[in-house]
């Protein structure tokens, strides 16, 4: 087991209060939550990628990256009356 295979499964747990807050908390909090989400999935991802020494991985936590933040700013809009 690489280090880098250790530090993935170290993050898991940290995934899960995000996820369990996205689920229950209001709008606002549900917001922050999938942004977090989307961070720790992307570090997830590429120390996957490390882990396993396959470069073909990283453009899907690239693509997470760089779509993340403005889907949450459209999704943010959208929600604005409640928030």
């Amino acid at each position: 087991m690489t280090a880098w295979l250790v530090a993935t499964v170290a993050l898991l747990p940290a995934l899960a209060v995000p996820v369990f807050v996205a689920c229950r908390g209001g709008s606002g909090d549900r917001l922050a939550a999938v942004q977090l989400a989307i961070s720790l999935a992307t570090l997830i991802l590429v120390m996957m990628s490390f882990a396993f020494d396959q470069s073909s991985f990283i453009p899907l936590p690239l693509a997470l990256v760089l779509l993340g933040l403005p889907g949450m700013l459209v999704l943010a809009h959208f929600l604005e009356r409640w928030l």
